[in-house]
């Protein structure tokens, strides 16, 4: 017998024995691999997630902005240039139900170095902020979302830094909207008070007054119609404003704002012209006072030594649409006007009447990245003096902004 039958012989038992062994094995299947698989049902970008009927979609964008400021409302503590990049991610997850959509929404902001207020702000650096957190479920929403006081800032409000006035917090509440057909629908919203209080700052002197603790939160309500050529609405909000105990006069006084917002879509363009505008008595953060070159207060103490309110209307109108397919345009023009009745020593009143127009273009270079530039003019009178950069003491201002903001999304 020669070698080479020895050695064919031993494979052909090694091969014999393995498959009696393996004929004893149980036989078994390796594990499916579950893929992301798109959900179609509410829009590009939603995938479900593995294992779930929930559908997620993650979004994200970066935002570098530079400016310059100017005017005579500027003093040499403002920031006449300001640059900041500004990162933003959500995460989107909805879920069919028997009883309806069943949503959760999550956005956090990032600033390197916060643009914020007359001058480019304060220059604070790595400011992490939560936009939104808010869970919706049939007509019911409950978090950190929007006020339901008008609609023009959540929806539009498309300047790139330039002033507007008029409801644009986004606040802790809880909301129901009850649709009734025809784009017919109402909302019932119970928002926080303390994101709504407008407190005044070192600029206004004694009689404005220190905020106490809530006791009563907002009421807010909205009548919407939306139909294919555009919207109305009308709104209304319900504010408490309470002294602390510095006030030997403590007391508590309801305000109200009530407003009305129209939309006209331009389909030849592709474009849009919405108005949106409020009256407040005792509310002015519904008027966007908050956004006026001197910050004002809900309550005061007249000449007379009695609490009163601040009063007040504004507006804000805005045309968009698109001159190419890459290229929008937005013009924006706001006013408001605000009045502190018997304010001063010897019973005169006083008040701050603002308005502001500014305007961008903003070019699509490629899906997804997007170059703008904007121009903004801010024109106020004050019912008292302030002294200005030039060192002269004034009445009236004039403020300008100018800029650039570079986008990309994702």
């Amino acid at each position: 017998m020669t070698m080479k039958s020895v050695l064919l012989g031993a494979a052909a038992g090694i091969a014999a024995i393995g498959a009696a062994q393996a004929a004893d094995l149980p036989m078994t299947k390796g594990e499916a691999v579950e893929y992301v698989k798109v959900c179609s049902a509410f829009g590009p970008g939603f995938f479900y997630i593995p294992g779930t009927d929930t559908c997620l979609k993650i979004g994200g964008e970066i935002r570098a902005k530079y400016y310059a400021f100017g005017g005579t409302g500027y003093n040499r503590n403002d920031n006449r240039s300001a640059f900041d990049t500004q990162a933003r991610i959500w995460f989107d997850a909805r879920t069919e139900t028997d009883w309806g959509l069943l949503r959760s929404y999550f956005q956090i902001n990032a600033d390197s170095n916060k643009l914020k207020g007359r001058g480019g702000g304060d220059g604070s650096k790595n400011a992490f902020a939560i936009d939104k957190a808010f869970i919706q479920f049939g007509g019911l929403t409950a978090g950190y979302a929007h006020s339901f006081f008008g609609f023009y800032d959540n929806e539009y409000g498309d300047t790139l830094e330039g002033n507007y006035y008029g409801q644009s917090k986004t606040v802790n509440l809880l909301a129901y909207t009850a649709q009734f057909g025809g784009g017919f629908s109402a909302t019932l919203s119970i928002e926080d008070g303390r994101d709504h209080r407008v407190i005044s700052n070192d600029d206004v002197v004694a009689p404005f007054v220190r905020q106490g603790g809530q006791q009563v939160p907002d009421i807010v309500g909205q009548l919407r119609w939306d139909q294919s050529w555009g919207s109305l609405a009308a709104q209304a909000a319900g504010h408490q404003s309470r002294t602390d105990d510095s006030i030997a006069r403590s007391s508590s006084k309801y305000g109200y704002a009530v407003g009305a917002t129209g939309l006209i879509k331009i389909p030849a363009i592709d474009g849009w012209f919405v108005v949106e505008g409020q009256y407040a008595d005792g509310a002015l953060d519904y008027l966007g006072a908050y956004n006026t070159f001197v910050a004002q207060s809900d309550r005061f103490v007249t000449a007379a030594g009695r609490l009163d309110t601040g009063k007040g209307w504004s507006i804000t109108g805005e045309l968009g649409g698109h001159i190419t397919p890459q290229l929008q345009a937005v013009l924006v023009g706001s006013y408001i006007d605000t009045s502190f009745d018997r304010f001063n020593a010897n019973g005169s009143d006083v008040g701050i009447k603002e308005y502001s127009i500014s305007g961008n273009l903003t070019y699509t270079v490629v899906k997804g990245l997007k170059v703008a530039g904007e121009v903004g003019w801010t024109h106020g009178k004050l019912d008292r003096t302030f002294t200005s950069i030039d060192g002269r003491n004034r009445t009236e201002y004039d403020n300008w902004l100018a800029g650039m903001r570079i986008t990309r999304q994702f």
